[in-house]
């Protein structure tokens, strides 16, 4: 496993993390102790970035991660959550960055996680009926009091990120990237730049597309997450990727490198990422997402990809 500073923070990170949200079933249910396998998988094998947040699974995540916290040391790993998400006993979600709210899901969150501090704590999407200083106050006060380390955001736009740096300071952004998906290279990459942030790119495999296992005919059923992605119910969209992604798979043969390492070593050749969150329910695919750090993409390949890709 390759590792890379954080930004601009003393954390090491793993340039291939593991993004937490399969672990609470929001992708078909999963037994508790197949989690914990995979989390200890990806632990002996390098991984030291584990992603997660409240909402995914309402609280299951966390708790799972709390128990793989039980059985390594603590400090060989950092920990990512996030807040801005609640919901109520029938399952509505809804956001809320409140001061008040944002104190109390840090305390919820330790709980569940099992430690006694959050290596990043991110804003996990923008409330519309909160102002971002007031909840920079209750960040702020969860820095003060060394309940998280570094605060981070998560799905935020240029503008807001623009805006919250004038109350606290920001180390990162997590953000819908991949090969696929590139608006975020035009809408936030000069404003990472301007605040010397660092990226987290999930969802790098574009939710399946990038495995080149999907053919003309694949359809989201309606309680299949990708049933609301554009790159998905757009069938005029979803061609064009498809035909991009069977290019890739020619060089991914030629290569005998599988798409999926090339997805994430493309992200990873940006030099705005520190760290690929890559998740999966799969103990294969976990291991080959984290074999991907055994080798580098270069400039031409990445060029090649490029022409594929515009």
């Amino acid at each position: 496993m390759k590792y890379k500073r954080f930004g601009r923070t003393n954390m090491n990170v793993s340039v291939v993390g593991l993004g937490a949200w399969e672990i609470g079933g929001n992708w078909g249910p999963i037994e508790e102790e197949h989690a914990l396998k995979l989390l200890n998988l990806a632990y002996i094998n390098g991984v030291n970035f584990f992603d997660t947040a409240p909402v995914y699974g309402f609280g299951k995540s966390e708790e799972v991660i709390g128990k793989f916290l039980n059985q390594i040391p603590r400090d060989k790993v950092y920990i990512a959550t996030k807040c801005g998400l609640e919901w109520d006993s029938r399952g509505r979600i809804r956001n809320n960055l409140k001061k008040d709210r944002v104190l109390k899901e840090i305390d919820d969150s330790l709980t569940r996680l099992n430690t006694d501090y959050i290596d990043l704590y991110q804003i996990h999407w923008p409330d519309p009926n909160t102002s971002l200083e007031e909840t920079s106050e209750a960040l702020q006060k969860i820095l003060d009091d060394g309940k998280a380390r570094y605060i981070g955001v998560s799905n935020l736009n240029a503008h807001q990120i623009e805006e919250l740096c004038e109350y606290i300071d920001i180390v990162s952004t997590q953000n819908y990237y991949n090969m696929l998906v590139r608006n975020v290279e035009k809408e936030l990459f000069p404003i990472i730049k301007k605040f010397n942030l660092t990226l987290i790119p999930y969802s790098p495999l574009a939710k399946g597309l990038l495995t080149g296992k999907m053919t003309e005919d694949f359809e989201p059923s309606k309680n299949d997450p990708r049933s609301g992605d554009r790159i998905f119910w757009d069938k005029k969209l979803f061609l064009e990727n498809l035909n991009k992604v069977e290019k890739i798979k020619e060089i991914s043969n030629r290569l005998g490198k599988p798409l999926s390492q090339i997805a994430i070593n493309w992200l990873l050749f940006h030099e705005e990422v520190s760290t690929v969150i890559a998740g999966t329910k799969n103990e294969k695919h976990l291991i080959e997402n984290i074999k991907a750090s055994d080798w580098e993409m270069t400039k031409d390949l990445f060029d090649e990809i490029n022409k594929i890709l515009f």
